[in-house]
């Protein structure tokens, strides 16, 4: 009997496009501002322990999975890179690893703009449409209301607890079927 094989899933876009932002693939010199913004004290509180290279370990899982974490920028005026939004197979945590991410880091001063729903949505549809995966989690930690209000307002509910290593303690699961 001939083995059954999956044909393979698209490639996510190199940039999507939303009214006021510009998601793309890295670039080498985008490499200080996320070492910097993922240093910042209150953008850190409530991630897992990590250093860079960020850039290299990002564009590592583009490669690998044919999608990854998008950097984050202004379309007008053009801005050094704000963060990053996008997907990602969450290899820190067996127990959900082979699920799909959505994840989404801002640098403190573009907080309170609504600019991670605005592009945490455009990596949502893209992920559930063009690259038509099953559904995303987010994973989040328990005292971080703004990432859960993003999570909602994305149109994930929270379903569960996992234990994380690195922080140790349960952070919340939150999901999202297609």
């Amino acid at each position: 009997m001939p083995e059954t094989r999956r044909p393979p899933r698209p490639a996510a876009a190199d940039e999507l496009l939303t009214p006021r932002l510009r998601l793309r693939r890295w670039r080498a010199e985008d490499e200080p501002a996320i070492a910097a913004l993922s240093a910042h004290p209150q953008v850190r509180r409530y991630l897992n322990p990590s250093t860079g290279p960020y850039v290299e370990r990002f564009e590592a899982h583009w490669r690998t999975h044919g999608f990854g974490l998008w950097a984050l920028e202004r379309r007008e005026p053009v801005a050094p890179c704000l963060g990053f939004v996008g997907l990602a197979h969450p290899s820190f945590l067996p127990a959900v690893a082979h699920r799909v991410e959505i994840g989404w880091r801002l640098a403190r001063p573009a907080w309170g703009q609504g600019l991670a729903v605005e592009a945490a949505a455009a990596a949502r549809d893209h992920a559930l449409g063009a690259l038509g995966l099953p559904g995303l989690i987010s994973i989040i930690h328990p005292e971080n209301r703004r990432s859960q209000r993003v999570a909602a307002k994305l149109g994930m509910a929270l379903c569960g607890h996992v234990h994380n290593p690195p922080m140790g303690l349960a952070v919340e699961i939150w999901s999202l079927d297609a």
